[in-house]
Order: C-alpha cells, then structure tokens, then sequence
C-alpha cells in the first residue's frame, strides 16, 4: 500500500444543534442509569442504616447505660459504674451490685418499666492535701449510677432490696403473666379416644 491509497480517516464535523441533541441524549441516558441505581441503591442502604441502628438499640437495651456512656450519650458528668449480676429464677429475677462502702441510705432505687436502675454516692476515695501524692487510686468514689433491664416482665409491686457486706441484692418477683403455671387436664369417664 502506498501513501496514496490510505484515506485519512474521515473529522465529524456537528454543529451546535447536533451537539446539543446528543448532549441531550447522553444527560438523559445517564440520568436513567443514575436513577436505576440510586432507586436500586436507596432501599440497600436505608436497609444498611435500619440494620446498623437495630444494632445499636439493641446493644443499648442489652447493657443499658453503659452502652450510652460508650456512645457518648450519657453525659459528661463523672459517674462511675459498678459491677452486676442478674440471675433468673423460675419465679424470680435477682440482682447484685458490688457497691463496697455505700450504706443503704446512699443509694437510690427505681424500677421503670423492665428497667431496674440504682444511683447515689460514694466517699470513700482517696483524698489528697498538701504535701500528699496518689501514686495509685482505683477505688471509684463520687455519684455512681446503674441502669439494667430486666430479662423478664416484673411485678413491681413485690421488689425487696438490702445491703450486706457491700453488695446490694434486689430480688423482683416475675410477673403473673411470666411465672409458669401448671395447668390442670380434666378427663371425662368413659369416654375414649
């Protein structure tokens, strides 16, 4: 082939009329493909986004206040947690909290719902004056709060609570509805199956 015989490949010249009209075509083409997905991409990620904030809500139905401290939702106010434990019974729910060095007439208690919380306060920190240096101070002191739900419906009406050797034991009854009953079967003489 020689230089002659290769045609120079043909220039598309548009004028401003066919430019708009495919720029048309291609804005509305694309508009379609974006509305396509963002219809396909909207139901997923509220999907995600329900999902995510089930997770949360449950996490903080699950621990209660700490959950919301972790959040940041708790304030800012230094309040100090202390230790649970939640034990169910056939007919009862039991409840202790490691509260070392608080007296009864130092701790709140309230039932809301399922939602058993205690609050007060605590003294017995280490205190430093003049001249003093904590090298090491772990015992929490100051107001202390707790929020715990209930694995079961309560009866709020038959909570009893104490303080023996700095744990707080709350004893809540099921509720009626809760407590397993034994139901009785009648039968009927001379009669078969």
């Amino acid at each position: 082939m020689s230089m002659d015989d290769q045609q120079p490949e043909p220039v598309h010249v548009s004028t401003e009329e066919a430019a708009c009209e495919q720029t048309q075509e291609q804005t509305e083409s694309r508009s379609e493909q974006s509305r396509k997905s963002e219809s396909a991409g909207i139901p997923n990620s509220i999907e995600r986004l329900r999902s995510e904030f089930d997770k949360l809500l449950g996490v903080a139905v699950e621990q209660g206040e700490r959950a919301l401290d972790k959040l940041g939702l708790f304030g800012n106010e230094a309040v100090w947690m202390p230790r649970v434990d939640v034990l169910e019974l056939e007919d009862k729910v039991e409840v202790s909290f490691d509260l070392p060095g608080v007296t009864a007439e130092e701790i709140n208690i309230t039932l809301a719902g399922n939602m058993l919380t205690i609050a007060g306060s605590r003294r017995t920190g280490t205190t430093t004056t003049a001249g003093q240096t904590a090298r090491v101070s772990e015992r929490p002191s100051g107001q202390f709060r707790r929020s715990v739900p209930m694995p079961v419906a309560v009866d709020p009406d038959k909570v009893t609570a104490s303080v023996q050797n700095g744990i707080l034991s709350v004893v809540l009854e099921k509720s009626s509805t809760e407590k397993p009953r034994q139901i009785p079967i009648s039968s009927a003489t001379g009669t078969g199956f």
